[in-house]
């Protein structure tokens, strides 16, 4: 039990005597006094009702924003697959189209497609300019990224020359909207060759545009690993590129000489063929008593040297005997006239390095 001190106890003393003066000083109503709390009771409850009814509402608010959130998130749509990627498409011709598909091994197939078509005047009475010649397109293909590099590099050279045409057409058709004629009408050749020998595809890619007698020439090659797709250069397959250069000169010129050789026979009338543009001959006539003999003879001097191509391409092709292993050779000579001879390259071996060698002696 807690002391009281004695000032603490004077304190407590005078506030007891306070109270009890209040106390006699005031009248209670009791009756008054229940009343007021009775009501003072029913106020709270019915606060007290109002209270709890008001959380109800916002909880139904509160789940039927959290439905419409949820049935939102559930329409949302599908993120749509890459679609698989396809071969580049072949074109509807105007003109003429024609298509020809080629097995060149059992998983390796091109399209060539010969076509043709023009641009012409609203009326149909001036013909701006054609387009015409092939296109090659892979269109099967076992590893399909080969297959969509080369159509990158094949289908990239067809639209440089469909550009060509394009702009040849503009060219004109301005021309014609401003006088009401053209001097000469345009056009544009394109042409694909390919060689392979079921290892590598090489091509061959032309394209010419001409109005009039103005022609300007796009020539390139490409060869293709037809495993992967790469673009196969001279570097990454020979081990001296600067000797097989010289042998593939020295094999096209000789080739080129033979074929000349072959082509000339005596005959009892003038042939009506004329002379391949890759052979100069000169005629001269011998009198008989019967008939008359035309003798042609070849000039060699109007035959190419070696020396006399600026670009040399190779491309191995197949071969009908399993030990002997094919090639074109494909050579610029400086006036722009392209040469080609198909040959043995069965002596150039040693040129090539491990992966050349298995390319082109597959």
């Amino acid at each position: 039990m807690k002391k009281i001190e004695g000032n603490k106890l004077v304190a407590l003393l005078i506030s007891a005597g306070m109270a009890t003066t209040l106390l006699a000083a005031c009248t209670i109503n009791t009756d008054e006094l229940g009343q007021g709390i009775s009501d003072l009771g029913n106020a709270f409850e019915t606060e007290t009702q109002a209270t709890q009814a008001t959380p109800a509402e916002t909880k139904e608010t509160d789940t039927t924003e959290t439905e419409e959130t949820t049935a939102t998130e559930t329409e949302t749509p599908a993120a749509t697959p890459t679609a698989t990627p396809s071969p580049t498409p072949l074109p509807e011709r105007v003109d003429f189209s024609d298509y020809t598909e080629i097995d060149l091994t059992d998983t390796f197939q091109v399209t060539l497609e010969e076509f043709e078509e023009s641009a012409h005047s609203d009326d149909d009475s001036v013909e701006f300019a054609v387009f015409f010649g092939n296109r090659l397109v892979v269109t099967e293909a076992e590893n399909t990224t080969a297959m969509d590099a080369i159509n990158l590099v094949v289908d990239g050279f067809y639209q440089e020359a469909a550009g060509a045409y394009q702009k040849t057409v503009s060219q004109l058709k301005a021309e014609y909207m401003t006088s009401g004629v053209i001097e000469k009408s345009g056009s544009v050749f394109v042409n694909f060759e390919y060689a392979t020998n079921g290892r590598a595809l090489s091509v061959l890619m032309i394209y010419a545009v001409g109005i009039g007698d103005d022609v300007e020439r796009t020539v390139e090659f490409a060869t293709f690993d037809m495993l992967t797709g790469h673009y196969i250069t001279m570097n990454s397959i020979v081990s001296d590129k600067d000797g097989l250069e010289r042998a593939c000169k020295t094999a096209l010129a000789d080739a080129i000489k033979a074929k000349a050789l072959e082509s000339v026979q005596p005959s009892a009338t003038p042939s009506a063929t004329p002379t391949p543009a890759t052979v100069t001959t000169t005629t001269t006539t011998v009198p008989t008593t019967t008939e008359t003999t035309v003798v042609e003879t070849i000039n060699e001097e109007d035959l190419p040297k070696p020396g006399d191509f600026d670009v040399i391409y190779i491309a191995p092709t197949a071969s009908d005997a399993e030990d002997v292993h094919m090639a074109t050779i494909i050579g610029i000579a400086k006036d722009g006239t392209i040469y080609e001879a198909d040959v043995e390259i069965d002596a150039f071996a040693d040129y090539f390095n491990r992966y050349g060698t298995s390319v082109f002696f597959a």
